[in-house]
This record gives structure tokens, sequence and C-alpha cells, in this order.
């Protein structure tokens, strides 16, 4: 199968999954995401010859999120609703594809890695970045909430909480310190280190992986994971939908209608001026 926005191939037990819209930096559209679920069911059902899978992007970013560029024309619980449809009756059918994956799944991450591209890249099993990388839930600022809620289980309650209610970004060695990603490397052995734990994964017994991931994922779904996903879905229908009791969302989709995306993303940008200096020169030092 051709598909239009991603680039899929296999090298010996690998599949690699490529985002490829880098014009967009890699903004992850319905058909975009119709594209990765497609490939992963099938690197993960569909051949036994495959022992790992590797997501990793085009261009300048592994990925924004979410792409909003046509979302104000979509009620927020329509835009779920299709993923009522299909092989689940979940309201979390993107996620699903990843965290039911029987194949372990790497993130190979570099740039900007935030608000849905980084919910993406949560629910792959490792994420290794290289150094140039930024992470955060910046679409908190103009709605919300962060779905799917899943950072207290993986950075805990104290930063998740700050993080969740400034939606500042933080860089690959806070995201180590936070246990968010497993390796940090220099940009130019991102590949390398990514293969060399692929191909690590690959010569262990296939069904010794596939059980472990289900034991892991299954110690979280006893502590509630799966209930705070399905949630999640709901909450973020309800804020999305809340324009008329929060003036941000308003005026953010009454701009984005009037002059556009950009211009909208300034507006915000600049409300949060003074918020983003201070937390740059408190990151800077240290």
């Amino acid at each position: 199968m051709s598909y239009e926005n991603i680039i899929y191939e296999k090298r010996g037990p690998v599949a690699y999954v490529t985002l490829n819209r880098p014009d967009k930096l890699n903004a992850l559209s319905d058909d975009l995401q119709h594209d990765v679920r497609h490939a992963l069911e099938d690197a993960g059902w569909e051949d036994e010859e495959i022992r790992a899978i590797v997501l990793k992007a085009s261009g300048r970013a592994f990925s924004a999120g979410f792409d909003i560029t046509s979302s104000a024309k979509v009620n927020a619980v329509q835009r779920r609703a299709r993923y009522l449809k299909g092989k689940t009756f979940s309201a979390s059918g993107w996620w699903d594809v990843f965290w039911n994956n029987p194949k372990p799944i790497i993130a190979q991450i570099h740039g900007f890695c935030i608000a849905g591209g980084l919910a993406t890249a949560t629910f792959c099993d490792l994420r290794i970045c290289s150094e140039d990388a930024k992470f955060g839930a910046p679409e908190i600022r103009t709605g919300g909430p962060y779905i799917p809620a899943v950072w207290p289980w993986v950075i805990g309650m104290t930063k998740a909480r700050e993080l969740l209610y400034t939606g500042n970004l933080i860089d690959a060695a806070e995201a180590k310190r936070l246990d968010l990603v497993n390796e940090v490397v220099p940009v130019d052995e991102l590949d390398a280190a990514v293969e060399r734990q692929a191909l690590t994964i690959a010569k262990l017994p296939a069904a010794t992986v596939e059980y472990n991931k289900k034991l892991i994922n299954m110690s979280y779904e006893l502590m509630g994971v799966r209930q705070v996903i399905e949630r999640s879905m709901e909450l973020e229908a309800i804020a999305m939908a809340s324009a008329d009791t929060a003036p941000e969302i308003e005026k953010f989709n009454k701009i984005r209608d009037k002059e556009g995306l950009k211009a909208a993303l300034s507006w915000n940008a600049d409300r949060f001026a003074d918020e983003d200096a201070w937390f740059k020169k408190a990151r800077d030092r240290g």
C-alpha cells in the first residue's frame, strides 16, 4: 500500500514509520493518523518477521501536534466520534494502536515534540531523542486539557501539574531527568542510537517481549490509566466546546477565523511573552 503522509519501510526485523509532512511540522492530520494506524497494524499484527517498530519524522521536528488548521470548523465531539468506529468501541482508537500493539514501538524524537505529537510519543514504549528536542503541552494555553493525560504516571504528579498548568516547554536534558525519555544523544548519533536499541530488542524471543509489554500495560491499567484515557477524551470535547465560558478559546477561534491560524498563534504567544521570558531565564540558570 502507498501512503501520502508517511514513509513506511522495513529493514530486516525493524519497521520504520516516518511522519512525512515536514512543511506542516508533521502535524497529525486525520489522513496522517490513518496512515500511521494502518502501518502500525501491519507491522504489529500482520508481519511476523518484524520484532520492533520505530516511529520517526522528516524535516525540522518530530511533530507540532494535532493539525488544527480546520478544527474550528468541526465540533470537538464529532472529531472524536470517528474513533468510536472501526475495530474497537473506544474513543481512544488513535492511542490503542500504540498501547495494544504487540511489538515495542520506539519514538525517535528531534526538534519540537509537543502537544498531540508528545502525547503520541508518550504512548510509544521507548523514547530516544536528540539534544535539540523540545517537549511540552502548549496547546493548553488555547484549550485543552492535555489529551490523553498520562503524565502523572510518566513524570510524576508534581511536574505534571506544573507543565499542564502552564504550557511551558522543557528541553532534552530535563526530559531525561524526568524519565520522559530513555536516552539523549547528539543529533548526528540519533539514527544509530535508535537502530541499536531496536536491533537489541529484535534479538529477544518475540513472545517474551510481547508478554512483557502486556504485563507492564496491565499493571498501569490496574492503576486506572485506561479509565483516565477514556475520561480525558470526554473532557477534551467538553473543554473545546466551552467557548462561551472560556473567553480565551473564543478569542483564539475568532482571530483564526478572521485573520488565520498564524495570527491567532501570534496573539496567544504575546499573552505569555513575560512568562516565557522568565521561564527561559530560569532554565538557562539551571
